[in-house]
């Protein structure tokens, strides 16, 4: 997928779509990856969103023990 042209904003809307995506699917490790690369691009953006906050509190729930990725990027977004 060519992101080239899109803002970091809609990059980092396409991206949390994305990971939500992933998430339907049990996808956690793919969900997880996609939303650090949206955190990457605009991290106040995905930081402060309420939409990523309960997909990360989703994604916790559905892998046990957490990654240390996923444990970070939840205590971030106030999962």
């Amino acid at each position: 997928m060519d992101t080239s042209t899109l803002s970091s904003e809609r990059k980092g809307r396409l991206y949390v779509d994305l990971a939500r995506a992933h998430a339907q699917r049990r996808q956690v490790d793919e969900a997880v990856a996609v939303l650090l690369e949206a955190e990457s691009i605009t991290p106040e953006q995905i930081r402060n969103h309420r939409v990523v906050r309960q997909l990360a509190s989703d994604l916790l729930t559905m892998q046990d023990p957490a990654s240390p990725d996923l444990r970070g990027l939840a205590e971030r977004v106030g999962a």
